[in-house]
């Protein structure tokens, strides 16, 4: 539990504009992921049903919803946490960085909920929903919207090597 918190802040710390601890006490996002990872902590324990009290508490005073259920890697970022949204099924791999707004979720009941990879940066006001899986090291870029349909028409076409030059057609 707080072995994920302090591989967060060594995260933090590594990264440009890093001011100091106190400075980032000062931020909602701090806040958010800590009292994240405190209560996930509990997960598995016969405390975790009670606690759950103040992940709601949390979500009001935060503005960000981010259940104890998700399962966050460590090394997570979040700057500007006002507005996320993760869904209680997401897993998010270990050094992934959320910016505002970001929208993490399934289509409706039922749906699967998404898998994020290691390494991902996920910009601002984007949205992830259904069961898609997000590769190891990508951006996803601000305001895009990426559903299992958008992830298949987005995919690569396979590579074809060029005809030779002066080569009969």
């Amino acid at each position: 539990m707080l072995d994920a918190f302090r591989a967060d802040v060594r995260r933090l710390r590594s990264l440009p504009g890093y001011r100091s601890l106190a400075w980032w006490m000062l931020d909602q996002s701090f806040w958010v992921i800590l009292t994240y990872r405190l209560l996930a902590g509990a997960r598995g324990t016969a405390l975790h049903a009670p606690l759950r009290v103040l992940e709601k508490l949390a979500e009001f005073v935060f503005k960000c919803y981010l259940p104890t259920t998700a399962t966050i890697g460590p090394g997570l970022v979040i700057y500007h946490a006002f507005g996320i949204i993760v869904n209680g099924k997401t897993t998010i791999g270990a050094n992934c960085t959320l910016y505002a707004r970001v929208c993490i979720g399934n289509r409706f009941p039922g749906d699967g909920a998404p898998v994020i990879g290691d390494n991902v940066t996920i910009g601002t006001g984007a949205c992830i929903f259904g069961p898609v899986v997000i590769p190891d090291h990508f951006v996803v870029k601000a305001n895009a919207v990426i559903t299992p349909s958008s992830m298949r028409a987005s995919a690569p076409a396979p590579v074809s090597t060029p005809p030779h030059a002066g080569a009969p057609s």
